[in-house]
């Protein structure tokens, strides 16, 4: 029980490193275009940069749910990647379908996912909002 807890506590802390990580190269991303967005014609613009952004929180939930069946696969929990990968993205969504369930062993690791996934679309959703302010005060603070 303690060696989940503390797998699943570490797996959990790298899954919100690489979001914060990803979330200051946005950032970085976003300043580097600020001249561009502040220019006419706004519409095209707003799209391109939420879409962005969508695209790259997309990516930062598939490098957690990475993270998690990398790990499942290493203590050989699933047969496949597939099968890690798919547990993995269930799990992290909180959708828990059921229908591919992890050894009894390691039980703990199932809820600590849905858990770390909680988390990360808590930060993620900051970062989806951060980044609208930011255009908005782009659009309007010339």
């Amino acid at each position: 029980m303690l060696v989940q807890i503390l797998l699943g506590t570490v797996i959990t802390f790298c899954s919100v490193i690489v979001g914060a990580v990803m979330w200051w190269l946005l950032i970085r991303m976003l300043r580097r275009i600020e001249p561009w967005v502040r220019r006419p014609p706004y519409a095209f613009k707003t799209i391109g940069v939420i879409c962005l952004v969508v695209t790259w929180t997309m990516a930062v939930v598939m490098l957690g749910v990475g993270i998690w069946a990398t790990v499942f696969i290493a203590i050989d929990t699933f047969d496949t990647v597939e099968e890690a990968i798919y547990y993995s993205l269930v799990a992290y969504t909180t959708l828990g379908l059921g229908d591919v369930l992890v050894p009894l062993q390691w039980r703990l690791l199932g809820g600590m996912v849905g858990a770390n996934g909680f988390l990360m679309f808590g930060l993620l959703t900051a970062m989806l909002t951060d980044t609208l302010r930011d255009m908005r005060r782009m659009r309007w603070s010339d």
